[in-house]
């Protein structure tokens, strides 16, 4: 199989016809002044003989800075590498939304992508939670709705936590709550489903991670309340190409990603809007759905058509800030002039400079979060020694 070059597989995007719906290369508008914040998270995990120890955190940056800094615990139950990057990503949307709540920030960058959290359903959905709706709908759906109220009166308190603070270091997980069925009885949930899913172990354990999931999209909604942009460093599109050989003898060499094509192109700086593909259609579950209505995550929902795939309604471009610099991929909900002015006021040379800083700030330094490990588990075995078989580690003779 020979590889044909960018030139070869697109004549169509080569110089003056380097245009395919309404995608082409543009420069960038003048920069503009804003008031920009960047969040980044990051993630530790130790496994253990009975148990996952992890550690997550989101920082956000700007001309000031919020933390957020949780230890978690898990069985090694099920997705439990998803579920703790959810974990990771929730902090992320929520310091995010926090931001423009107490900081006034006109826009956010969050690092990564908008079409990665919301497009790609968890495993676990088609969990025992499924059976648990088709047994008795009612109650599924009224504790959804509870549990969506419990998380909203949540967010006042760790907003005020942040605000007096500036750092929140406590578990904030609701759904792992120890009491959290208790809770959610007293929002008047049907008592007689949720005891049904506390004496069923397999149940219960599912349903958690079911309304963990449901707090993440909380978090989503919450950050989609301002004005954010997302953007990836590493990434592999090829919505252009494949548009542009659609149909055509060239489709059959065309396994390259859109980035080397458009590099061989132009090697300016500016931006080029596309669209992607209409890929695996899937939609919310119906009882987030029929939970939701017109009260809850209404910003998440018009993220999802009635047909068709959300990433449809997510605006992405390609965008590089120096000539001969690094394409990045930007996504955002309304790509906008004044959304690009704002980017480029905090852009220099090759990257953005307060995504940089947030990298950085919010790393977990692994000898810091294993010495952190340490204490809890010596001060566990201390209590009792028969906690010592539950948390040996694996890895212990080799390092």
């Amino acid at each position: 199989f020979k590889q044909k070059t960018a030139y070869e597989i697109m004549p169509s995007l080569v110089g003056s016809e380097m245009c395919i719906r309404d995608s082409y290369w543009k420069e960038f508008p003048p920069a503009k002044e804003a008031k920009v914040f960047a969040v980044d998270g990051s993630r530790m995990i130790k496994r253990l003989s009975g148990a996952i120890v992890y550690g997550v955190s989101s920082v956000s940056i700007g001309d000031d800075i919020l933390q957020w800094h949780e230890i978690g615990l898990v069985s090694p139950y099920k997705h439990v590498d998803e579920r703790i990057r959810l974990h990771m990503e929730m902090l992320e949307n929520r310091i995010g939304a926090m931001t423009f709540e107490l900081k006034g920030a006109d826009l956010i960058l969050m690092d990564g992508t908008l079409s990665g959290s919301i497009a790609r359903p968890p495993a676990y959905l088609e969990s025992s939670t499924r059976q648990l709706y088709e047994e008795d709908k009612i109650g599924t759906i009224n504790t959804v709705k509870a549990f969506l109220e419990l998380l909203e009166s949540e967010w006042d308190k760790w907003k005020e936590s942040l605000e007096e603070e500036g750092v929140i270091n406590y578990s904030t997980v609701v759904a792992r709550r120890e009491e959290i069925f208790e809770h959610l009885k007293s929002y008047v949930v049907e008592k007689e489903f949720l005891e049904k899913i506390e004496s069923n172990p397999n149940y219960k354990e599912d349903f958690i991670i079911f309304l963990e999931y449901l707090e993440y999209l909380h978090s989503i909604d919450k950050l989609l309340k301002g004005t954010v942009a997302f953007v990836a460093k590493t990434f592999y599109t090829d919505d252009i190409i494949k548009q542009v050989t659609e149909g055509k003898e060239e489709s059959k060499y065309a396994l390259i990603p859109d980035v080397p094509v458009i590099d061989s192109i132009s090697k300016k700086r500016g931006y080029m809007k596309f669209k992607y593909r209409e890929s695996r259609k899937w939609a919310l579950p119906e009882v987030i759905q029929k939970a939701v209505r017109d009260k809850h995550l209404q910003r998440v929902v018009k993220l999802f058509p009635k047909e068709g795939n959300p990433v449809q309604n997510i605006q992405p471009a390609y965008v590089r800030f120096m000539d001969n610099g690094v394409i990045y991929l930007l996504e955002t909900t309304n790509l906008t002039d004044e959304l690009l002015s704002a980017i480029l006021s905090v852009a220099e040379d090759e990257y953005i400079i307060p995504l940089e800083y947030a990298h950085h700030t919010v790393v977990i330094k692994k000898q810091e979060f294993d010495t952190y490990v340490d204490a809890i588990l010596n001060a566990l075995v201390g209590e009792d020694p028969k906690y010592l078989a539950f948390l040996r580690y694996g890895r212990e003779p080799l390092e």
